[in-house]
């Protein structure tokens, strides 16, 4: 049997081993990916400087429409007061008016003439002085401050040594007022065992020395000290402390302190 001569046999198709269906595969979709059109990209256009939304500008002309509306209110409430009735103190307390003040009299009425139950003739006895036992204020408050004055000043002193005496010693010392008046200014003299050792780190005075004694006066914190009250300063010694370095003498106005 013959065929058509337009008819061609197809030629015959072997079997494809799946290595090929997946590289056909693959060429298919890199085809597909190469000859697709590109998305177009979406242009976002930018906002205008100063140019607001419709919704916010209403919400910004409703904004200054309440504030000037709050505004006037309160003006009108503080000037006007409508709620303020205008009556005076007595009427808006609940009580009855003052009656008027009279007038004082001009001159002083001249105070009746004494009388008295002795006959005509007689003599009056002397009148009698009165003595008092009560001494004048001025003689009270002068003796008072005399004796407030009188009482002393009084100082305790403590040491703390550094590292054994190795590096010296800190001293604190106390001035208290046992008096009833202020106080204002002090001396505190100490004196060294030795003019070697020195002094240093002084703290609420000032301090002066001549060979072992060393003078210290208040500064601006401590110079004044009430009734029963008292002020501290502290200061350090050096030199060679480790062996007899304890303050020798100590005075507060001439009076001898305690440790």
């Amino acid at each position: 049997m013959s065929l058509p001569p337009d008819h061609e046999e197809a030629p015959a198709r072997g079997r494809r081993s799946p290595a090929d269906v997946v590289r056909d595969a693959a060429w298919r979709l890199a085809t597909a990916m190469l000859t697709a059109p590109s998305p177009e990209p979406r242009v976002r256009t930018p906002r205008v400087p100063g140019e607001r939304s419709a919704a916010g500008r209403f919400l910004l002309v409703v904004g200054g429409l309440a504030a000037v509306a709050v505004t006037v209110l309160l003006v009108v409430l503080v000037v006007t007061r409508p709620y303020q009735q205008s009556a005076r103190p007595e009427q808006a307390a609940g009580l009855p008016e003052r009656p008027a003040a009279a007038p004082s009299p001009s001159a002083p009425a001249s105070p009746a003439p004494a009388t008295t139950s002795r006959a005509a003739g007689s003599p009056s006895p002397p009148p009698r002085v009165a003595v008092s036992s009560v001494s004048p204020p001025a003689s009270r408050s002068a003796s008072a401050s005399a004796v407030a004055v009188a009482v002393p000043l009084a100082a305790t002193y403590r040491t703390t040594p550094y590292v054994a005496g190795l590096l010296g010693y800190r001293t604190e010392v106390t001035v208290a007022n046992p008096a009833t008046a202020a106080r204002d200014g002090w001396t505190l003299t100490v004196t060294l065992p030795r003019a070697t050792l020195w002094i240093n780190q002084v703290e609420g005075a000032t301090v002066t020395r001549q060979d072992a004694v060393w003078t210290f006066v208040p500064d601006e914190s401590t110079t004044a000290i009430p009734p029963g009250g008292q002020v501290g300063i502290s200061f350090e010694v050096h030199g060679a402390t480790l062996l007899d370095a304890a303050p020798a003498d100590c005075r507060i106005d001439g009076a001898p302190c305690t440790s």
